[in-house]
């Protein structure tokens, strides 16, 4: 009896192994079909796949918090995970951590100013859609005309998309797909000019020769405004009272990079190591806590169709409010 009860248990261990390895393979091709996925060899792909397990085993632990109401955000498969963390981080991000930085003038609060509770500048108008930087470390491109579209449109009342390949081949201050400074990238558009229009300048997702021959200009300016270090308060003046802010932040965590939905609250998060810049559009609270809103550039099928919710007047955490600015018409 005793024996047939250990056949059996080993029998029903076995379909068990089967049945789990059976889903990991269907998850697999299903991951592979919706991105288009292809790889060199089958060696290439085996070790893609152990990647992809393990990443799929982090989210599953991590929503088993969230089901117990115990994190305050989930996590989702999405196009990156057959990526080792820092694979994702050395061709997804792109703020330049060790470069020189330039000094900007000072942001002066205005006085007596009573701040809404909640602040959307994409119901407002100032936002242009979610774009992509794919496999090039331009996030502080994007960052950068994040904000300049949405000081044109307060000036104007005109939401025009601008060319981050314009910045990646002719702002000679930054290192185009490698690294770069949304300050940097303000007074190299003063320098030149102005900067393209994404339609007469469009994105190529690498560094090339700089083409301004037959562009069509869509907006300049004269400089840019640095908020004090690590100040939420003033970070939230200036999103109610002047717009879209480029900040930097540290995005190098697994859960930031498989961010599904809600508050992201990553206490472990740097406020000192600034590998990723993105655009704060608004902010708000949710069940008692306070987030910043956030346009990412890493395309609508991240996030909350691009967007992440990140935790507010929590220490400056990630460093959101370490190191932004906003351009001078």
């Amino acid at each position: 009896m005793i024996k047939l009860f250990v056949i059996y248990s080993l029998v029903l261990l076995a379909v068990s192994q089967a049945m789990h390895f059976d889903k990991d393979i269907l998850d697999w091709s299903l991951f592979k079909l919706i991105n288009n996925k292809e790889y060199l060899d089958e060696t290439e792909e085996a070790i893609r796949f152990e990647i992809f397990k393990e990443n799929k085993q982090f989210i599953a632990e991590h929503n088993k918090k969230w089901d117990r109401g115990e994190v305050s955000f989930n996590v989702a498969l999405n196009e990156y995970a057959d990526l080792l963390r820092h694979e994702f981080n050395e061709m997804r991000n792109g703020n330049d951590q060790n470069g020189e930085s330039v000094e900007g003038s000072k942001f002066l609060p205005p006085l007596g100013v009573a701040l809404p509770k909640i602040i959307d500048w994409r119901r407002l108008g100032a936002v242009t859609p979610v774009k992509n930087q794919k496999q090039c470390d331009s996030c502080w491109a994007f960052a950068a005309t994040g904000a300049l579209e949405g000081q044109l449109f307060r000036h104007t009342a005109n939401l025009i998309s601008l060319s981050e390949q314009d910045l990646l081949d002719c702002s000679v201050s930054n290192n185009g797909c490698e690294s770069g400074l949304a300050s940097r990238a303000f007074l190299d558009i003063k320098t030149e000019g102005g900067i393209a229009t994404e339609s007469s300048y469009s994105y190529e997702a690498t560094q090339k020769r700089c083409r301004l021959d037959n562009v069509t200009f869509g907006a300049t300016d004269s400089g840019f405004v640095q908020l004090a270090m690590g100040n939420e308060t003033q970070l939230a003046i200036a999103v109610a009272t002047v717009g879209p802010i480029a900040v930097a932040l540290d995005s190098s965590s697994g859960s930031f990079h498989y961010y599904n939905g809600g508050i992201y609250d990553e206490p472990l998060c740097s406020d000192t190591h600034l590998n990723h810049a993105a655009l704060v559009v608004g902010y708000g609270s949710e069940n008692g806590l306070d987030y910043w809103l956030v346009k990412n550039s890493w395309g609508d099928k991240w996030g909350e169709k691009g967007y992440i919710r990140m935790r507010r007047n929590a220490g400056n955490q990630c460093g959101i409010a370490t190191k932004a600015v906003y351009p001078l018409l």
